[in-house]
């Protein structure tokens, strides 16, 4: 059988470039054919996946969650229902985390090769854009594209939280009509982040119960500006010790997102950047992707 493995080499501590004849020795041992490409410029992996996805049994994205996030965007948009294989190899890895891929990038590759695959929902941004396990705006969320690679890599989670401190003093109100399966939430948000994962950057962090990858649903968190420092204090408090059932915050699930506000938000998919508009759509596709692990 072919595979198609698409690295990107800077991803991280660059664990893809260190390990990749022996990635390709596995697959090798495993009967696959490699054919492998390297990403040099954001979107080189989606314009690969997008062309040649349908040429083989099996893609496989080697790198952070935004490699991953490019190539499913490329499955999707070329229409290819292949199978789907992570290596994760990015400095924070909340997707693999959430759903338990192994760490080290050797182990992974066994895991493909021995595993089984699983249908999975990914989410549709407006009416391009795809992302693997979180689409979000506000507070932190351009930490993680704007925070640099070699301070992530020293710091990995701790960065995000970091730099988004720092922030702090910057951060306005959005002013948001929020529509959830029919449901609306109007108010001035800090942050917003609809999930399909247990992890969010180290700002997140849902129990394994209370995240189903593929039940055609995303979990959603959405934070009002807290109109004085005792809501502030208990919004905190509820982030620590992970209590968004506090009536302080909004944590629901839907399956369609509809959202309002100034066009001008910037949106983050899994790690990058995205424009936003005055009307939004965040429709979750179901079992859209089979990963293999």
């Amino acid at each position: 059988m072919n595979c198609e493995l698409i690295v990107n080499p800077n991803a991280g501590t660059r664990q893809a470039r260190r390990f990749l004849p022996e990635i390709i020795s596995v697959f090798n041992r495993a009967g696959y054919l490699c054919t492998v490409y390297i990403t040099e410029k954001r979107g080189d992996a989606v314009e690969f996946a997008r062309a040649h996805g349908g040429e083989t049994g099996l893609v496989v994205a080697c790198g952070g969650d935004g490699t991953l996030n490019e190539v499913i965007t490329g499955l999707q948009q070329g229409g290819h229902d292949t199978l789907l294989g992570y290596i994760p190899c990015g400095s924070t890895n909340d997707f693999a985390g959430g759903l338990g891929l192994p760490a080290a990038p050797l182990t992974a590759c066994e895991s493909i090769v021995s595993g089984r695959p699983q249908d999975l929902d990914v989410g549709l941004f407006a009416k391009s854009r795809y992302f693997s396990y979180t689409a979000s705006f506000g507070a932190f969320t351009s930490v993680s594209w704007s925070t640099p690679q070699n301070v992530k890599n020293v710091l990995g989670h701790a960065a995000y939280i970091l730099e988004g401190i720092r922030s702090l003093a910057d951060i306005r109100p959005i002013h948001m009509k929020i529509c959830a399966d029919g449901q609306v939430y109007e108010d001035d948000f800090i942050f917003g982040a609809v999930c399909n994962s247990t992890s969010l950057g180290g700002v997140l962090k849902l129990e394994d119960s209370q995240v189903h990858m593929s039940d055609g649903r995303f979990e959603a968190l959405f934070i009002p500006f807290p109109p004085d420092l005792i809501v502030l204090n208990r919004i905190l408090n509820a982030l620590r010790t992970h209590h968004y059932e506090d009536e302080s915050l909004h944590f629901l699930r839907a399956s369609v997102f509809t959202f309002e506000g100034p066009s001008d938000v910037t949106w983050t998919l899994d790690g990058e950047a995205a424009d936003g508009a005055s009307l939004v759509e965040i429709r979750n596709i179901h079992n859209a992707i089979r990963l293999i692990y």
